[in-house]
């Protein structure tokens, strides 16, 4: 007949935001609770320098995150420019 089993999916984390995307901090935020978890049950000093490493992982993953956008954003202006759209491309550079 049926077999019913009991699996667990993990950890879950939900992030919503008013007026636009997720901010690059609330990224960084997920990107780092699916990278690092610290164990309730590890020694003090573990978890120490678990919550440490997690700090300056945000604070890399925050600064490259500042980057991509601003990368992808000069990419979209060059297309646009290279396309004849030189107001919109203005547009788009000033964000």
């Amino acid at each position: 007949m049926f077999n019913v089993g009991v699996s667990q999916a993990g950890k879950v984390n939900v992030m919503t935001s008013d007026q636009g995307g997720l901010t690059n901090e609330q990224i960084a935020d997920l990107a780092v609770d699916k990278i690092v978890s610290i164990s309730d049950e590890a020694p003090a000093h573990i978890r120490q320098q678990a919550s440490q490493f997690r700090e300056h992982l945000k604070k890399v993953l925050y600064h490259y995150l500042l980057l991509a956008r601003k990368e992808e954003r000069a990419s979209i202006v060059h297309i646009l420019r290279s396309n004849g759209q030189k107001e919109m491309a203005e547009y788009i550079r000033r964000l």
